[in-house]
């Protein structure tokens, strides 16, 4: 991640302030850049002091092609300044407000207000920010302090994941299914995200499915072999998942895209005559690599996908099952795809022969393995009528309290919300407005998908 230093310094007060004042800033200022250096390629154009040193700024975030912008302010400044700076780049922004004492002492002086007018500044950017209706998302405390380095890395977590969804296209392979208008996203809801989607068309994938080689297929066998079990799978049938994992593979890779939804149950895959099964083990391999797939042609999960796998290092693609009402827990599954990053430590992965969902030429390969035990998190993404910034990103922390439904022939997990009972949390769930896929992620996540949604400038749904 190419991160552009936005540090601004306020020389109106140089002659009130003992002489190396600015220079005190300007170490500021690097030990801030080194901070920052934790998190990829700091891209620093030095401090700005005036419009002038703004102009250069914003040409310098702009030629840098910078991911995000953080704008940390060595004291108080013109607003105007950092606003020019920004005007170049659609970005992130983080407001980091990395204050060198934590304490206020009791001979503070008018001398020491203009060395730590760091919250003055700080908040005189964030109201530009808020007029002028740019996200942004912000980390406060004491320079060097544990507390602040836990709300950096959330910001700069959050960051990263929206990067993920505007770096690169998204593909959808198949149109979405027929009736399911809860999955749908228009052009205009994707362009409020900044998201760009690709069709990929069923002559395109059944040219990609026909191009692969022997030698490819055998290569692929082998490392689907390698880690996974495969016995329960006929050799013909391991063989056509594999020449179509590597079709969406190479259609991934020469289109440089980010992830995607797949409808496997249409003309595109399953009753395409010359690929004719479903895509669950192609989608498990790109969702491992960090190209997470939905299915039925769900954009918006799909960008729910990619947001999680970037916050969390793994997300699982699923719908909610049956609700466990004495045990208090609900059923998270799904058909048979999943991203193996995320499966418990020493489970098995188990591929199985897709005989639920045959398709023209019989059945594809299913994964299946059993997910960690402990803190968890469910997300949903939705576009809404008069949701801020037109989209709902739908949270709720919890548990994954077991593993056990192996006769789902897919990944599967029962989840107990940490909010309330299971059916009161599923009420709120509903009521918040997510769809009938979501995503599970490891860990608890909400501080990272709220950084996210503030950064996206959308509304978060908290169950």
């Amino acid at each position: 991640m190419r991160i552009g230093q936005l540090s601004v310094y306020f020389g109106l007060f140089d002659d009130a302030m003992p002489p190396g004042f600015r220079t005190t800033r300007q170490e500021y200022a690097a030990a801030v850049g080194a901070m920052l250096a934790d998190y990829g390629e700091v891209v620093d154009p030095g401090l700005v002091d005036s419009m002038d040193r703004a102009v250069e700024a914003a040409e310098v975030f702009a030629r840098e092609e910078v991911d995000v912008v953080v704008f940390a302010p060595t004291m108080a400044a013109p607003p105007a300044w950092p606003e020019h700076a920004l005007s170049g780049v659609d970005v992130p922004v983080v407001v980091l407000g990395a204050q060198e004492s934590g304490v206020v002492p009791d001979d503070y002086d008018t001398e020491m207000a203009t060395a730590r007018s760091l919250p003055v500044g700080l908040v005189m950017f964030t109201n530009v920010l808020v007029r002028n209706e740019r996200p942004f998302t912000s980390a406060v405390g004491e320079l060097g302090s544990p507390e602040l380095a836990a709300a950096l890395d959330q910001a700069m977590r959050a960051a990263a994941a929206v990067t993920a969804i505007r770096r690169r296209p998204l593909a959808l392979v198949g149109q979405p299914m027929d009736g399911y208008s809860d999955v749908l996203a228009t052009d205009d809801d994707l362009a409020l995200l900044g998201v760009r989607v690709e069709d990929i068309t069923a002559p395109e994938l059944s040219e990609a499915f026909a191009a692969v080689t022997s030698a490819q297929v055998q290569r692929e066998a082998e490392e689907v072999g390698g880690t996974a079990d495969a016995a329960a799978v006929p050799d013909d049938v391991l063989e056509r998942s594999c020449r179509l994992s590597v079709a969406l593979e190479g259609l991934c890779d020469a289109r440089q895209l980010g992830g995607g939804a797949v409808n496997c149950h249409g003309p595109t895959l399953r009753w395409n005559p010359e690929v004719g099964i479903t895509a669950c083990l192609g989608v498990s391999r790109l969702s491992e690599r960090g190209i997470p797939f939905s299915c039925t042609g769900d954009v918006p999960t799909a960008i729910a996908l990619i947001l999680g796998k970037a916050v969390a290092g793994s997300a699982l693609y699923c719908e909610l099952y049956q609700l466990d009402l004495p045990g208090n827990w609900i059923l998270v599954a799904n058909g048979g795809e999943g991203d193996f990053s995320g499966r418990a430590p020493g489970s098995t992965i188990r591929l199985l022969p897709e005989d639920h969902y045959r398709g023209e030429n019989g059945p594809g390969v299913a994964v299946a393995f059993e997910l960690p035990l402990g803190p968890a998190t469910l997300v949903s993404l939705t576009p809404a009528l008069g949701a801020t910034g037109g989209w709902i990103l739908v949270v709720a922390e919890g548990e994954v309290v077991g593993s056990r439904h192996h006769r789902m022939e897919g990944p599967n997990a029962m989840f107990r919300f940490s909010s309330a009972p299971v059916a009161k949390a599923y009420q709120r769930w509903c009521q918040a407005g997510a769809t009938h896929h979501a995503v599970l992620l490891p860990g608890a996540r909400h501080g990272d998908l709220g950084a996210a949604a503030d950064l996206l400038g959308i509304q978060l749904a908290s169950v």
